[in-house]
């Protein structure tokens, strides 16, 4: 009797903690989850984040809800998610323009590598599209406009170091060309290329689609590594001559740094059943991107990654905060 229950207090010394894991694991979550997106909404980035918030409400069977939080190119999102507690009822969308606005120089009061935790990144897109409403074909065909009118056209750009500058800057530098830029605080900068008060800028394909498919203006090229489907026939940057020019971006979601393991992976796996939904999959598709994903440490190695590569891209085009 001694021996059976040294071994039955042994055994559940050794269970405890494996049982507490899977316990705490299975009381997750609790309560609605907030998802917080620095875009405002109807936007693209914010329908991809409501698909995802439906979904992953249903199969957690707890409320996910996105919350708008626009301002300074996503950095206030930033900021308030940085500072939440890492408990996973705190999550931010996030884009490219996450490590962009620190790769750049902005005294942004956060680091988007050490004060989060990356969850799951479920996409990629096909890169910006060279919209122009200009007598021109090709890129080939800009460029030597360009030339002949040396500094005199102009270009729309989100602002400093957002991806629709630094197409911008990579363009000039790549054509030896000069150009004048024209930043917007707001998404009306196509609405002015197609009405001819700026000659060109470099913006989503999502939102170039429709506006070639009426005849409002011509996409000459679109800076991703591979073409984009709902552009048929329209060629890469690389394939129109610029090898180097590869812009793309990508998506997913963080939490607050030091998110316990075991809820971040059931985060990241409620995320995963959700893409590959119809419905996702259709929101997807139609904001011109295509699936890529990655969990948690894949998607942290991929973060770390880029923000190296745009710091090195920053100071290759000397680009710094003003």
């Amino acid at each position: 009797m001694k021996l059976f229950r040294t071994c039955m207090t042994a055994l559940a010394i050794l269970g405890a903690p494996i049982g507490g894991g899977f316990a705490a694991a299975a009381e997750f979550p609790q309560r609605a989850i907030k998802i917080i997106t620095g875009f405002a909404p109807g936007t693209s980035t914010d329908v991809l984040a409501r698909a995802f918030a439906k979904e992953m409400g249903e199969d957690l069977k707890q409320p996910v809800v996105v919350e708008n939080m626009t301002g300074s190119n996503g950095v206030l999102a930033s900021a308030n998610v940085a500072r939440a507690q890492p408990d996973g009822y705190t999550l931010l969308f996030v884009t490219g323009s996450h490590v962009a606005n620190a790769a750049i120089g902005k005294n942004i009061g956060y680091d988007p590598i050490t004060d989060f935790s990356p969850v799951f990144m479920f996409a990629q897109s096909y890169g910006l599209a060279l919209i122009t409403s200009l007598p021109v074909n090709s890129v080939t065909g800009l460029v030597q406009l360009a030339k002949s009118k040396r500094g005199q056209l102009t270009y729309a750009t989100s602002g400093l170091g957002n991806i629709t500058h630094v197409a911008g800057v990579l363009f000039q530098k790549y054509a030896g060309i000069s150009l004048i830029d024209v930043p917007y605080n707001s998404p009306t900068l196509a609405n002015d290329v197609v009405a001819g008060q700026v000659d060109m800028a470099f913006i989503s394909t999502v939102v170039a689609v429709p506006l070639v498919k009426g005849g409002r203006v011509k996409v000459l090229a679109t800076t991703g590594d591979r073409r984009t489907p709902t552009l048929e026939g329209t060629p890469t940057m690389q394939e129109s001559g610029y090898k180097d020019f590869v812009l793309t971006g990508y998506f997913g979601y963080v939490a607050p740094a030091k998110l316990p393991r075991e809820r971040s992976e059931i985060i990241s796996a409620a995320m995963s059943r959700a893409l590959q939904t119809a419905t996702v999959q259709r929101v997807i598709a139609d904001s011109g991107l295509y699936a890529a994903p990655l969990g948690p440490e894949k998607f942290a190695d991929f973060i770390a990654s880029d923000f190296d590569h745009q710091k090195r891209l920053m100071q290759q085009l000397e680009m710094k905060a003003q």
